[in-house]
């Protein structure tokens, strides 16, 4: 499972705002069929590595999509509700299931109806969250004072050549 993934659910999961509202139906990708609602699913937009003058660092930067679903529009608006204050309050930096989240935005939202889904159709917000995240925690033992094109000299005073 990819670092968003693991992110998000890390999250959500933790939030009893949300989980006492879906219970465990957190679900990456799709929501299992025959699922209750209200539920949740969560997927990867898209992931843009960060390049540097070195080469590509640990750093990237996800786009995730969080979609929301209840059987009514009150619902599905507190859901979203919660899940938006959830997102926005998350602790940053922070790491979460081992990735190191320096970072976490908003970034709009979309309301739909699908009127052939469940019983009596779904409602659905979708919102997306830039993350930008580490692989793992950096250490911090060591921070580099400078970089050439032949060296990286450290905080140590130990000279990495390249």
């Amino acid at each position: 499972m990819s670092a968003p993934i693991k992110i998000v659910y890390s999250i959500l999961s933790s939030a009893n705002a949300v989980t006492n509202i879906v219970g465990n139906r957190l679900n990456p990708v799709r929501i299992p069929q025959e699922s209750a609602f209200p539920a949740i699913s969560y997927n990867v937009v898209s992931i843009v590595a960060n390049p540097t003058n070195s080469g590509h660092s640990r750093t990237e930067f996800a786009r995730v999509q969080v979609n929301v679903y209840a059987t009514s529009f009150a619902d599905v608006v507190e859901l979203a509700s919660q899940v938006r204050v959830t997102m926005d309050n998350a602790a940053t930096p922070e790491t979460y299931n081992s990735s190191y989240v320096q970072r976490i935005e908003y970034d709009g939202e979309n309301q739909t109806a699908d009127d052939q889904a469940a019983f009596a159709g779904l409602y659905q917000i979708s919102q997306d969250y830039l993350i930008n995240y580490i692989y793992s925690p950096p250490v911090v033992d060591e921070f580099l004072l400078l970089e050439s094109g032949d060296f990286m000299l450290l905080e140590t005073g130990d000279r990495i050549i390249k």
